[in-house]
């Protein structure tokens, strides 16, 4: 025994374990954490275990609140305690003051949940009452709930109003003159103080037991009621919102408790519905809330594991139901959970964002909720998983895992209900925290202070998303096509290679984030699947930058895909061959001035000398300056870009006049008319024997217009 240092965030004591040693805080404070919703301080000259009976069980945890030292001593009678504060009278009154602070922090936390307890039961039986107004105006019948009618309120502690409750808020409010006056006369009115206000601690310690039980009683026990209440009111708010759109009124009813609404909504179990709006009133609270801190860690790690637990089951309910609460819907999309966690303004945003969302007419970019509907339906199969297996290979690694049977494996094969959970599990919750931008500080569900700029300016709408994406094919015509083949028995033709342009998915996230991922370059094996690429809902980028950078990640996987093994090998010409063999032979490339190879150096330097990252770096390059006759490429980068990334028509014509692109350009157009005589003259071939032209031909001479 004797004196310790303790690290900030050290458990000193669980709740439950035998109290044998007491502590006396010297330096720092210690958290006590009474239960799961409350957390008091103790201070310096706190005494840690005197609040409990020798040989009894701690009743609370402590965690030190920050880095400090403590002196420990035995602790197995009372003259224990007596002799440890007589042994100290230059702190003891400062231990007095402290020990008292902290019982005064239990009868405020018992009286707290009193009222709680009270405020709770006024509340159900006041929500009943409109429940049943809400019920005669949507004209449904209510249910019957006895157990609400029946409710009564706690009896209030005698605690509270007796001499012991007196004595102690008498000593807080007179502390000054205690501790200068009145501790430091006689060692026995600080030894008599603390022993009274341990007394009193012990007396409190069941009543906040009891009290807190009371609360989670009556909650299990009007569950039921709540999520009705909270579904009828639901239903009623929102054809109120509908019938003020279309009236044009401007008086929308506000949105309120919405978290509760949301997990009234996904029915899950009630300790997770707990213990996801405790973390996030804590969360709410939190001053810095990126802060790196171990403690701001498990918070957004808890309230991350419990959102998607609550995503999932409010998902799998939605596929059963059309009634749809506004609070869910938002939800869904854009990750909003609470109106004071979001702001008001940016509340009323994402509401009239949600009611007014349009969906893509081409199905092509949706949000997530809608991209799992898709594959609940059997349209599309799930993405692959960050070990890059898609859906069947997922399941044989469960297989060989141990995690499922072959039998329950081939069960799950065309399980689409499985599909949709799995791509939740793995890419929209990786995904998810990738495009918010800082994956130390993520968390799913969106708050005001991670909004850096008006939302209007940031709503990744489907249609802002599809100019974004038209505004690259538009420049890079040949982006999102790739080489297939077609055959052709009846005029005896086994191979004819064409073109397909395959446009990708692209899923809105419900983040606030500042990046794109291209995800995955096709569907399974088949090269002739689309890409699935991942954007933030409210993106804080420009919108087009990120676009780019999306295609030039497509470009290279999409390279690599088709080439195989070969993909760098420089003997088969390819974009990623002879991109690979530029930057890593530059130093000998004599095309290139000395001045140019130190700014492929320096670039290389800046990508930590990742070829795709060069290459993704000089197509944004390409596309958003070269495009426009602004020349910053190098010869070769550029050689190379035009070649594979060729410029659309519209674009050729345009720099055509410079002198850079004139060589290029020359060589470009023999290439393309060569292939294009020789589709002429298959294409006659072809109508030899047939009146009109086959799809795939007909594609293949649009292409080539391109």
């Amino acid at each position: 025994m004797g004196k310790i240092d303790i690290t900030k965030g050290q458990v000193l004591h669980r709740k439950g374990e035998t109290v044998t040693e007491a502590a006396i805080v010297l330096k720092g404070s210690c958290y006590v954490k009474v239960n799961d919703d409350t957390t008091l301080t103790a201070g310096n000259g706190a005494i840690l275990g005197a609040f409990h009976a020798p040989g009894d069980k701690y009743k609370y945890d402590y965690i030190a609140a920050e880095d400090g030292t403590l002196f420990v001593y035995d602790y197995n009678s009372e003259q224990d305690l007596t002799a440890a504060i007589s042994a100290t009278p230059s702190i003891a009154p400062v231990m007095v003051t402290a020990s008292l602070d902290l019982v005064n922090s239990l009868v405020n936390t018992l009286s707290e949940l009193h009222d709680k307890g009270c405020n709770l039961c006024h509340d159900i039986q006041a929500n009943y009452t409109d429940y049943k107004d809400i019920c005669a105006e949507l004209m449904v019948m209510p249910q019957q709930f006895p157990i609400v009618k029946t409710l009564a309120h706690p009896e209030k502690p005698a605690l509270l109003s007796g001499w012991q409750t007196a004595i102690c808020r008498t000593c807080l409010e007179k502390k000054e003159l205690l501790r200068k006056s009145i501790y430091p006369a006689d060692i026995n009115f600080c030894v008599g103080a603390i022993m009274l206000a341990s007394q009193l601690a012990r007396l409190t310690q069941p009543q906040i037991e009891k009290a807190t039980a009371f609360i989670q009683k009556v909650q299990a026990d009007t569950d039921d009621f709540t999520k009705e209440y909270l579904s009828q009111k639901a239903k009623l708010d929102g054809a109120k919102r509908q019938e003020a759109m279309e009236a044009g009124s401007g008086s929308l009813p506000q949105i309120t408790n919405a978290l509760h609404t949301i997990l009234a909504f996904a029915g899950t179990d009630r300790e997770t519905g707990d213990a996801f709006a405790r973390d996030i009133r804590q969360f709410m609270k939190a001053p810095d809330k990126t802060e790196k801190s171990d403690e701001m860690r498990r918070l957004r790690m808890n309230i991350t594991k419990n959102f998607y637990t609550i995503y999932e089951a409010a998902f799998l309910k939605s596929l059963t139901t059309s009634d749809i609460p506004a609070e869910v819907k938002m939800f869904f999309l854009f990750g909003f959970v609470d109106e004071e966690l979001a702001g008001a303004e940016n509340t009323a945003a994402i509401y009239k964002y949600t009611l007014l969302w349009e969906a893509d007419p081409q199905n092509r970019v949706m949000t997530a909720y809608d991209w799992l509907h898709k594959i609940y339906r059997g349209e599309v199969p799930p993405s692959k998983d960050e070990f890059e297996n898609d859906w069947p290979d997922h399941l044989k690694e469960e297989v060989r895992q141990g995690n499922l049977t072959q039998a329950q494996a081939d069960a799950m094969l065309d399980d689409t209900k499985a599909m949709a959970l799995f791509e939740l599990s793995n890419m929209v919750t990786s995904a998810n925290k990738m495009t918010y931008g800082s994956i130390f500080s993520f968390i799913p569900a969106f708050y005001a202070q991670s909004v850096s700029r008006p939302l209007e300016a940031c709503l990744a709408s489907t249609q802002r998303v599809t100019a974004a994406l038209n505004r690259v094919r538009d420049i890079d015509f040949g982006c999102f096509y790739r080489p297939t083949f077609a055959t052709y028995p009846e005029f005896k033709i086994n191979r004819f290679e064409y073109n397909l342009e395959v446009l990708p998915y692209i899923i809105l996230l419900p983040n606030y984030g500042s990046r794109g991922v291209m995800w995955q370059e096709i569907e399974g094996r088949r090269r002739t699947t689309p890409a699935h690429m991942v954007l933030s809902i409210f993106h804080s980028e420009n919108l087009d930058d990120t676009m780019v950078k999306m295609c030039a990640q497509f470009r290279w996987e999409m390279c690599k895909r088709i080439q195989g093994v070969h993909y760098s090998d420089i003997s088969e010409p390819s974009l990623t061959s002879e991109y690979c063999n530029y930057l890593q032979f530059y130093k000998k490339n004599a095309t290139l001035s000395e001045d140019m190879k130190e700014k492929v150096k320096a670039a290389l330097k800046r990508n930590n000398n990742s070829y795709s990252n060069v290459f993704a770096a000089e197509y944004e390059t390409f596309i958003n300056q070269e495009s426009e006759g602004l020349p910053r490429l190098n010869k070769v980068s550029r050689g190379i870009l035009f070649k594979y990334c060729t410029f659309s028509h519209r674009v050729r014509e345009a720099i055509s006049i410079n002198p850079q692109y004139r060589p290029l350009l020359d060589r470009w157009r023999i290439q393309h008319d060569e292939k294009l005589r020789t589709l002429e003259l298959f294409s006659r071939k072809i109508l030899t024997m047939t009146e009109t032209l086959p799809e795939e031909v007909k594609n293949e001479i649009e292409y080539l217009r391109l």
